[in-house]
């Protein structure tokens, strides 16, 4: 069988595919700082956080922190981060702004400055400030925040509208160690060019328009791998023989369609598999099952398959790898690529055409 008619006859077998989920997660708090030195000055519940330079060289610097991760489960793989922030207004030509991870926590108290809010109101009990974390009780290990060095991510920010950050690898780093250590989230600090007058404005939590507001988007996978594999597989090599990969929130599924020693057709499935955690060069190894399996409106109940034997499988990466079938029929070796998958994923499709 052609490899294009086998592509047809899996995609006819194939009829959904398993997609990334996706969180989205509004901010919980944020803030401003405004460099002062007896840190005295905040905007809790402003509409807005400032990041930049002013025209009187006084930096600004914007706090934000997105604690409510529950939508992620504790077992998932985070695949994608994206922050996007709507940027209201500014002052000069386009400047980056940095994006990096808070060390130590920090408070988002009453304080509200009207209008402007570019130099920050008296700070209320509580609010984070140039000096303090939460003021007026704890401080910064140093004016102006503690972060590390390196940047998340870095975007040029110019006009006002919707800026995203994201996704890298070091923002999926962030939350993937905050959804494994949940105390350890303090958020992000921004800050822009403190070269020159560059301040600017986005809209926070607090702004009317929740269409506006800060938002934290995640794709997330249960499966213990940071790729969806699911898909069509097969050997270029061997004609007429596939297989199909489910890869669940409920585990690994992986269907063989092919031909028995004898020349007849085989149809194997495997028993559900979880993993903790999937790693490129790796082998896992599954149960492969063997039965009648029935019509459309008669299909054969699971307890009707036996044992067939063991599939070894080792992806070296996202679309391709090897499958080893070693069962009744002997060993067969299939060196796989991947067929068909999962739209919007980062794993590029093998085309065969012959």
């Amino acid at each position: 069988m052609p490899q294009k008619i086998l592509l047809f006859f899996l995609l006819a077998a194939y009829p959904f595919l398993v997609k990334a989920e996706t969180a989205y997660i509004d901010a919980t708090q944020d803030n401003t700082l405004y460099e002062s030195p007896g840190g005295l000055y905040s905007n809790g519940m402003g509409e807005f956080v400032v990041v930049g330079q002013t025209i009187d060289l006084l930096k600004r610097r914007a706090l934000i922190a997105f604690k409510d991760l529950d939508a992620i489960p504790d077992d998932a793989t985070v695949m994608s981060v994206q922050i996007h922030l709507y940027l209201s207004s500014e002052i000069s030509e386009a400047t980056p702004v940095d994006i990096k991870r808070l060390t130590k926590d920090w408070g988002e108290g009453a304080s509200v400055e009207e209008p402007g809010e570019t130099d920050g109101a008296n700070a209320k009990p509580g609010d984070a400030t140039w000096v303090n974390t939460f003021f007026d009780f704890t401080k910064w290990t140093k004016a102006g925040g503690d972060f590390v060095p390196a940047a998340s991510d870095s975007q040029v920010i110019d006009n006002v509208g919707w800026y995203t950050f994201g996704s890298t690898e070091t923002l999926v780093n962030d939350v993937q160690n905050w959804v494994d250590n949940p105390g350890t989230n303090f958020g992000w600090i921004l800050i822009g060019d403190e070269t020159v007058a560059s301040e600017r404005q986005f809209y926070s939590r607090n702004f009317d328009d929740p269409d506006l507001r800060p938002v934290l988007e995640v794709q997330y996978s249960k499966t213990g791998s940071l790729y969806d594999f699911s898909g069509a597989w097969a050997d270029p090599t061997l004609d007429g023989e596939g297989y199909l990969v489910f890869q669940t929130p409920a585990g690994w599924l992986i269907y063989y369609f092919g031909y028995g020693a004898e020349g007849g057709f085989l149809w194997l499935v495997s028993e559900l598999l979880t993993l903790d955690q999937l790693e490129l060069g790796k082998p896992f190894e599954m149960q492969m099952l063997i039965g009648k399996p029935g019509t459309f409106y008669n299909p054969a109940p699971s307890s009707d398959l036996t044992p067939y034997g063991t599939l070894s499988v080792d992806f070296t990466t996202c679309t391709s790898g090897q499958f080893i079938l070693d069962g009744l029929d002997g060993e067969k070796i299939s060196n796989v690529y991947k067929l068909i998958g999962v739209d919007g994923t980062n794993c590029q499709i093998l085309l065969i055409s012959n």
